[in-house]
């Protein structure tokens, strides 16, 4: 990366040098010797028109004088003498387009031309603002000349006071006397020459001597600059690197520490959150993979309990049954037949209970209604009990939605083991914000306050689920009339 440094800072030098060297300085140059030329050619002509001039108060000139020379010139020319220019005087016109002449005006100080080496286009009489590039602003100021945008190409002009006292009596070249009020001005423009390449090697070479110097010394600025400053992001970018191999390998705990705002920092910091949610994504990969792997015993197991304990319990049911109606009615083994039948068939409702909680939920699949849906569907088809449901779509958080389902499973599951239900209904609806879980049975009721200990443990199960969401739970039953377990849950606003 220093190498890179040190090979920018050669080019980027050889590359202003050679820019320098061929246009900017040689046309700069060029530009001042112009600007220079045609303030010396406008005072000269000044100082001229002064001592011209038929009287020594103020400017009368003779009918035969020229502001112009009797040469040959045409548009976009320049002819030079001594330290200033040829201006001609043109006779014809050249078209409007043409590009810009040298041209020299007389114009008073109320601002109306004199005199004209070029009449056809600067014609006599008209106003000098709407002829001088700057539309007359010159006029009275001491204007050392500029470089304008005209019709037809760029001008370098100026405006300079006619003084004819200090002409006349002193000699003196006009502008010397700032305080002396002028006559007239004269207004000299010549074309600015477009941008060219320097001529001759012999031009270029103090300059190419220069540049080499420059050059020879930016070398060894440009190696310490490019190891002051890669120095410290080199060993970032070699430590980020190293960070990045070990992820690639599967240590997702790397980190690496950002240094500063600038963009290596902000790649760190997106490497931070990358390896962030990497972790996340692994994580919650294998929580998917252990809940599959129980959720696939969980299966196995309510299979093989669905089809030989609960085959097995049912067959004792019956065999029970049978031996008891054949024993005679003063048979003292008869009690015993009667309390094995009872036995097996309390054993075989609990084994269906649990076969219920078993059954794998659909929620983070499909669903909260979609799940409660299949809940009552089992619960009906398996053991023989309506379950009617009446479920309103909702919107509750993930916390919520699972305990309303494991709510709905031990209600359903307390239908079938304990109260012996013949009719279950299920209703989930939304009410002002909140939502309301309803598990209403015809089963044989119990009382609250003096349930057994299976009873109480699920009731106390449901409770503290409904008050981990800052819910409410609400158990109504009596013995003979069925029970109504009543959940309100936080729902989500839409």
């Amino acid at each position: 990366m220093t190498a890179s440094y040190v090979a920018v800072t050669a080019a980027a030098v050889i590359v202003v040098e050679a820019i320098a060297i061929g246009v900017i300085i040689p046309n700069y140059l060029a530009g001042q010797d112009l600007n220079s030329r045609v303030v010396f050619t406008a005072s000269d002509l000044a100082e001229r028109v002064g001592n011209a001039s038929l009287s020594t108060t103020q400017l009368s000139l003779p009918p035969d004088f020229m502001l112009g020379e009797p040469v040959t010139l045409g548009p976009g020319h320049l002819l030079d003498e001594g330290q200033g220019l040829v201006v001609p005087q043109v006779a014809g016109s050249f078209p409007a387009d043409a590009p810009p002449m040298t041209v020299a005006l007389l114009i008073s100080t109320a601002g109306v031309v004199l005199a004209s080496s070029y009449p056809a286009r600067y014609p006599l009489g008209a106003s000098a603002d709407q002829l001088l590039p700057n539309g007359g602003k010159g006029l009275g100021a001491d204007f050392t000349g500029a470089v304008s945008n005209v019709v037809g190409g760029r001008v370098a002009w100026t405006v300079q006071p006619v003084l004819v006292q200090l002409s006349k009596n002193r000699g003196l070249v006009s502008g010397g006397e700032k305080q002396v009020a002028p006559d007239a001005f004269v207004y000299i423009q010549a074309p600015a020459q477009p941008f060219t390449f320097a001529g001759s090697f012999a031009d270029l070479e103090p300059l190419l001597q220069a540049g080499l110097a420059v050059l020879l010394l930016a070398l060894p600025v440009g190696a310490l600059f490019g190891l002051l400053t890669t120095r410290g992001m080199v060993r970032r970018l070699q430590r980020l690197a190293r960070t990045t191999a070990l992820v690639a390998d599967g240590d997702f705990s790397q980190r690496v520490g950002p240094v500063g705002g600038d963009e290596v920092g902000h790649l760190e910091q997106n490497f931070n959150e990358m390896a962030e949610r990497l972790t996340t994504a692994v994580s919650r990969q294998r929580e998917l993979a252990d809940l599959g792997a129980r959720q696939a015993e969980r299966n196995r197991i309510s299979r093989e309990l669905h089809d030989s304990i609960s085959q097995d319990l049912f067959s004792i049911t019956l065999l029970a049954a049978g031996l008891e109606k054949a024993l005679p009615e003063g048979s003292p083994v008869r009690k015993e037949v009667r309390a094995l039948v009872e036995t097996a068939e309390a054993t075989n409702r609990e084994m269906r209970a649990l076969l219920l909680e078993l059954r794998p939920a659909t929620l983070e699949e499909r669903g909260l209604i979609p799940a409660l849906d299949e809940l009552a569907t089992a619960c009906s088809t398996r053991f023989g009990m309506r379950v009617e449901t009446e479920l309103e779509p909702v919107r509750m958080s993930p916390a919520g939605e699972l305990a309303a389902l494991r709510i709905a499973q031990e209600g359903l599951a307390n239908a079938v083991k304990h109260a012996h239900a013949s009719h279950v209904r299920l209703v989930l609806h939304r009410d002002d914000g909140h939502v309301n879980l309803t598990i209403s049975d015809d089963g044989r009721g119990f009382d609250p306050a003096a349930g057994g200990s299976a009873e109480r443990l699920g009731l106390r199960l449901m409770r503290e689920r409904v008050e981990e969401l800052a819910g409410t739970l609400s158990i109504t039953s009596r013995p003979g009339e069925g029970t109504v377990v009543a959940a309100t849950l936080p729902g989500v606003e839409e």
